[in-house]
């Protein structure tokens, strides 16, 4: 395969890449885009759980011995420090620079679409959501980029995620709440009982037959003095109110007032359900 007859012939090989390799290679790497942590670390983790398979998308070096497309994949095997297999085209054309990676990242909800699934975006959202919650993660949620395959394994172990999204299709936009948020509120509280998180999420979807003190109707206010003049709601304070109104519900404490931790919302003092 070549572009000119003195063009050197394009090569494509399954090369078993390690830690070493992947040094060498990226040593050879005179210009590319700037680094993004959060997906090396991504890589590495599906690396380091054995879940990194060869799904077509190659390293690109060009006929300078040049590296012009893996430098995430490469660091990556570094950081994981395992042998990897991966596709390897050797002898690209450095002119066709501009073209790599130019196309339309497919998202966890178009491979959702893909297998079958309903609800794709709702369902990615709250897929993501759940898993990071999982893992502890309650505050700064963006410094972890889950990859489709630990969301396609959580989801697996975790069935009634699909349930959680479509109760948050159907009544999320009523609430004035993210989907994410208001999908794993479901997930969250029907884990402490499946009818009354059933309940309560309808309840603050219509606010219907409310008392004023009624925790549902301070969050359902709350949330409606956060969308004030197009506001964006914060996903993060949302799901700590959410929280903070199912308590006092859970415990018949009438409430005017959710009050959020003086300082600002950190790990430490996030609320959990009860």
């Amino acid at each position: 395969m070549t572009t000119t007859t003195d063009a050197p012939a394009v090569t494509v090989e399954i090369i078993d890449v390690s830690p070493a390799t992947a040094e060498d290679w990226l040593s050879r790497n005179a210009r590319n885009r700037n680094l993004r942590k959060s997906v090396i670390d991504s890589y590495a983790r599906d690396m380091v759980a054995g879940h990194w398979h060869l799904n077509g998308e190659t390293i690109k070096i060009d006929t300078r011995g040049h590296l012009l497309d893996g430098q995430h994949r490469l660091n990556a095997v570094i950081v994981a420090d395992v042998t990897v297999p991966m596709i390897v085209v050797r002898n690209v054309p450095e002119s066709v620079m501009p073209t790599v990676d130019a196309g339309a990242k497919r998202t966890y909800a178009d491979a959702l679409r893909l297998q079958g699934e309903e609800n794709t975006s709702v369902l990615a959202a709250v897929t993501r959501r759940a898993l990071l919650w999982e893992r502890g993660y309650r505050t700064k949620v963006g410094s972890l980029s889950p990859t489709p395959l630990e969301m396609n394994e959580f989801l697996t172990d975790n069935q009634r995620i699909r349930t959680s999204a479509d109760v948050a299709t159907k009544l999320a936009s009523k609430a004035m709440l993210p989907a994410s948020i208001f999908g794993l509120c479901h997930w969250l509280f029907s884990d402490l009982d499946t009818d009354d998180a059933a309940w309560f999420l309808a309840r603050l979807a219509d606010g219907d037959g409310l008392a004023a003190d009624d925790p549902i109707a301070t969050l359902r206010a709350r949330i409606v003095k956060m969308r004030v003049g197009g506001g964006r709601v914060s996903e993060t304070e949302a799901l700590a109110l959410a929280i903070l109104a199912w308590n006092a519900h859970r415990a018949s404490e009438p409430r005017t007032k959710l009050q959020l931790p003086r300082g600002g919302l950190t790990q430490a003092n996030f609320p959990e359900p009860r």
